[in-house]
């Protein structure tokens, strides 16, 4: 049984995260934003994610990236076309830690996936090598332009 915390299920998930920031860790990225993130259309997610190359690996010290999705047919946006910028955010709780954990998903002009942001504490310290969370994400936003 889990331990509860304000009436909700609160669980902990410790992984080691490659100090570098690259391919390696934005698909170890991809796989926690779908498991974890509590994105409202995981599949719509999920082939955008599929149908993506990553690039432009941030090494200041947050774990973010450059999405670009190959605009298929089978691959709808998950936004309203005409805008870009935040369409998705889940802040996370480090664990033994007084710091947070933010994943913030931008959209390009067409509603397709065009960045990953990762940040500890607003980009304020690196995130760290090893991730202990506590679930659910405490802060969850999703943008009225998401495509659902």
């Amino acid at each position: 049984m889990r331990p509860k915390s304000l009436g909700c299920y609160v669980s902990i998930i410790k992984v080691k995260v490659p100090m570098t920031n690259s391919l390696e860790q934005a698909k170890f990225w991809q796989d926690f934003i779908l498991s974890k993130c509590q994105f409202p259309s995981p599949a719509k997610l999920r082939s955008q994610f599929e149908s993506a190359e990553f690039s432009e690996f941030c090494d200041c010290g947050c774990n973010s990236f450059k999405v670009d999705v190959e605009k298929e047919e089978n691959v709808e946006p998950i936004a309203a076309r005409g805008r870009y910028g935040t369409v998705f955010e889940a802040n996370f709780q480090l664990l033994n830690d007084d710091k947070t954990l933010e994943i913030v998903l931008l959209a390009d002009e067409d509603g397709y996936l065009a960045y990953v942001e990762i940040d500890c504490c607003a980009n304020s310290f690196p995130v760290p090598d090893e991730i202990e969370v506590k679930e659910p994400p405490y802060h969850v936003y999703a943008s009225g332009t998401l495509s659902l």
